[in-house]
């Protein structure tokens, strides 16, 4: 009895999301017919999707040590971040106050800056950090230093995903394709990526073996991916009837299995 409301709850969870979804498209901008497959599926941003769906049971068989790795969306393979306020940590909540106000006024604009609220507050701010001997430069340069290091960090792989096997939605960027099967390609959140959008960073992008190959109609045809998630850093050339493009990745996956993107 309880494993069968349980699986009605699944049920009835998956079809609302499908509904959202589906309402999402309709009161959407409208997409041109580039932006459909042939088969006239929409294209969807995988990265900005929540795969709460990932609880349902999947067509693929997965056991559940494997379902226990699964990647919850393309955010998970972004690294966690310092906190832009790490230098003031330790300071107290007014003195924190008024460091936040600095950071305000050293990022606002000219005409913002003219805004009597603001002067008054930074001056205030000023004058707290000034009485309690804070030393306003070494602090702001510490920051920029860990706003560097994020800039660096944040293009490379989440450490923690790395030797889990996952199972994410994407899209197909063909690398070696022969008869209308794809057997190596890099595999992305968005559609058109690489090839008629910028590139994303290096860690949004899994570059995928697949020597069984899988077949390739538009890189508006969606795909479940599943494998195990290992770091390398590598350029790809992307060639397309548009242009060419060397793109750079830094995950790698041997691919135990690639299918047809469904609900």
């Amino acid at each position: 009895m309880t494993s069968n409301l349980i699986a009605l709850a699944i049920t009835v969870i998956a079809f609302a999301h499908i509904q959202a979804a589906q309402a999402e498209v309709a009161q959407g901008p409208q997409e041109s017919a580039a932006q459909e497959s042939p088969s006239g599926a929409k294209r969807f941003d995988m990265s900005e999707r929540l795969l709460d769906l990932a609880i349902a049971p999947s067509p693929t068989g997965l056991d559940e040590s494997i379902q226990e790795h699964v990647a919850v969306s393309w955010r998970d393979l972004k690294p966690a971040l310092k906190s832009l306020e790490t230098p003031f940590e330790s300071l107290p909540d007014p003195l924190l106050n008024a460091m936040r106000t600095q950071v305000r006024w050293r990022t606002s604009s000219s005409s913002e800056r003219s805004d009597p609220d603001l002067i008054k507050e930074y001056k205030a701010a000023n004058g707290v950090l000034s009485a309690n001997d804070v030393d306003i430069e070494k602090l702001m340069l510490e920051r920029r230093k860990v706003i560097a290091q994020n800039n660096s960090i944040g293009r490379g792989p989440n450490l923690e995903k790395l030797g889990t096997t996952i199972r994410l939605p994407g899209y197909i960027v063909p690398l070696t394709i022969d008869g209308g099967v794809v057997t190596e390609f890099l595999f992305v959140s968005v559609a058109g990526s690489c090839v008629h959008t910028p590139s994303p960073p290096p860690n949004q992008i899994i570059h995928v073996d697949y020597p069984k190959g899988v077949e390739f109609k538009s890189i508006f045809d969606a795909f479940w991916i599943v494998g195990e998630l290992l770091a390398e850093r590598r350029f790809s050339d992307v060639t397309f009837y548009d242009g060419a493009s060397n793109v750079e990745s830094i995950y790698k996956l041997n691919a135990h299995l690639v299918e047809a993107f469904t609900y």
